[in-house]
C-alpha cells in the first residue's frame, strides 16, 4: 500500500511537537493517589542492592525487574515519566508504521489525549505500554518469519510483568507450526530466566499473592470478593492463549493487520476475564489499536479499499494491510 515518505525536517517536528504535548501534559495531570509507582521503585533499590536475591520477599511485588528500573527512573517527575514513554512509542511506531509522519502524530497525539502517556505516570505501571510496544515488534518480526527475535521480544516483555507471556498467540503467526513451537519454548525460558535468580535466592514469593474477584465474569462465577489465585490466572491464560492462537492462524495469511489485531484481541480478552479490572488495563490493546489503526485513520481513502476487500474478500492471501 502506498506509504507517505516525509521530509526528514516533517519527522523531526512531528516527534518534537509530541513529546513537548507529552511534557506538558505531565505538569497538568501528575497526580500519584493511585500511583505504584513509588513501591516498584524502592524495590528497584533492592534489585540494585547486594540484597537482590530479597527483591520479591512481599507477595504484593508483581511488577518485573524492567518495571521496576523504570519506576525506579523516572517517578518523581511526572514530564520525565511522560517524555520516555512517548519516545518509545515514536519510536517502535516509526519502526512499524515507517516514515508517514501523519500516521506518527495520530498515534503520539492519541496516546496523550486518551491518557496512555500519563498512566505511566499516575498508576506507576509501564508495563501496559512497554509490553504492548513489545509485543508488535515481535508479531512484526513472527509474521516476517524471523522466530528468534519474536520469541526474544515475548520473553522480554515478561520482564516488565509476567502476563507478558500472554502475547504467546503472535508466535502462530510464524508460517511453521514447528517453529513456533521452538519459539514458544525460546520465549518461555527467556522469560524464566529474568526471575529463576529471584526464584533460586530462596525469599521469592510473587505467586503467593491472591486477588480478589472484584467485579467482571469472575465475580459472577465465583462470587464478589472470593479469591482469584494463581492457579486461577493459569486457566485465564490458557483460555487467553487459545482464542489468541486460533485468531492468529485464521489472520495470518489473510492480512499483515494481524500484527496488531492478534495482540489486541489477546489483551481484550485478558481484561475480560481479570477478576480486577482498572483504567490503565485498557493501556495495552488502545495502544496496539492506536498503532494499527493509524495507517487508516489517517488517510481516509485506504478504508474504502480495505472494506472493499474485506466485504468482497478479495486478494490472494497476504494481501497488504496498513501495518507491515
Amino acid at each position: 500500500m502506498h506509504r507517505v515518505f516525509a521530509p526528514a525536517r516533517e519527522l523531526i517536528l512531528v516527534c518534537l511537537g509530541v513529546l513537548g504535548g507529552a511534557a506538558a501534559f505531565g505538569l497538568v495531570v501528575n497526580s500519584t493517589v493511585f500511583s505504584d509507582a513509588n513501591g516498584f521503585a524502592r524495590a528497584a533499590h533492592v534489585l540494585l542492592s547486594s540484597h537482590w536475591q530479597h527483591t520479591y520477599s512481599d507477595s504484593w511485588l508483581q511488577a518485573g525487574p524492567f518495571e521496576q528500573l523504570i519506576c525506579l527512573a523516572v517517578h518523581s517527575s511526572a514530564v520525565a515519566s511522560n517524555v520516555v514513554g512517548a519516545a518509545v512509542l515514536l519510536a517502535v511506531t516509526r519502526v512499524v508504521l515507517g516514515r508517514d509522519w501523519r500516521a506518527l502524530l495520530f498515534v503520539g497525539v492519541g496516546a496523550i489525549l486518551l491518557g496512555v502517556i500519563s498512566d505511566v505516570y499516575e498508576f506507576g505501571h509501564p508495563s501496559e505500554l512497554f509490553i504492548a510496544l513489545a509485543w508488535i515488534l515481535a508479531a512484526r518480526a513472527a509474521r516476517r518469519d524471523a522466530a528468534l527475535p519474536a520469541a526474544v521480544l515475548l520473553g522480554l516483555s515478561a520482564g516488565f510483568e509476567t502476563w507478558g507471556l500472554l502475547g504467546a498467540p503472535l508466535l502462530f503467526l510464524i508460517p511453521s507450526l514447528r517453529r513456533t513451537i521452538a519459539s514458544g519454548f525460546l520465549a518461555l525460558g527467556v522469560a524464566v530466566a529474568i526471575y529463576a535468580p529471584f526464584a533460586l535466592g530462596g525469599d521469592f514469593h510473587m505467586f503467593d499473592v491472591h486477588w480478589s474477584n472484584a467485579s467482571g465474569l469472575d465475580a459472577g462465577l465465583f462470587g464478589r470478593d472470593t479469591a482469584f489465585t494463581w492457579q486461577m490466572r493459569i486457566a485465564e491464560s490458557l483460555i487467553v492463549v487459545a482464542f489468541g492462537a486460533i485468531l492468529a492462524v485464521a489472520l495470518r495469511r489473510r492480512t499483515s493487520a494481524s500484527i496488531w489485531i492478534v495482540p489486541a484481541a489477546a489483551s481484550i480478552l485478558r481484561l475480560a476475564l481479570d477478576p480486577v479490572r482498572y483504567p490503565y488495563y485498557w493501556d495495552t490493546s488502545l495502544t496496539l489499536i492506536l498503532i494499527g489503526t493509524a495507517p487508516w485513520l489517517t488517510r481516509p481513502y485506504a478504508i474504502t479499499a480495505r472494506v472493499r476487500r474485506w466485504f468482497a474478500f478479495v486478494g490472494p492471501p497476504g494481501s497488504p494491510a496498513p501495518v507491515d
